[in-house]
């Protein structure tokens, strides 16, 4: 099993790290925020800007913290650092990747004779 996972963020020089030498996501943060320089700000609960997710085998991308700490260290590909900029380009992709879908299905049910 391959524990070295990638941890990027924009404007840095990404760095690799053992997820399976952490006993909890507290930890992780902790280590990943001294790493980059960001003490103190992904767990900010007045909201720092910054976003801690992670990419998993099936390209999902998810909050840091969202899965139980063991599913975590086994579907983990990837952590990112993402800036408030950051999240809203995704937000705004994500919206109209959804709108795509959305028109896809409308004109394959219209095609298909069937109605709205």
């Amino acid at each position: 099993m391959r524990t070295y996972t990638k941890v990027q963020k924009t404007g840095s020089v990404g760095r690799s790290i053992d997820v399976t030498s952490f006993k909890n996501y507290e930890e992780l943060c902790s280590a990943i925020e001294c790493m980059f320089g960001l003490e103190g700000l992904l767990n900010d609960p007045r909201g720092s800007g910054w976003k801690f997710v992670y990419v998993d085998y099936g390209n999902v991308v998810l909050l840091v913290g969202d899965d139980p700490w063991e599913e975590f260290v086994g579907c983990v590909g990837c952590i990112r650092i993402l800036s408030t900029t950051e999240v809203w380009q995704m937000s705004e992709e994500g919206m109209k990747l959804l709108n795509s879908a959305a028109m896809q299905g409308i004109n394959g049910t219209m095609s298909e004779g069937g109605r709205l």
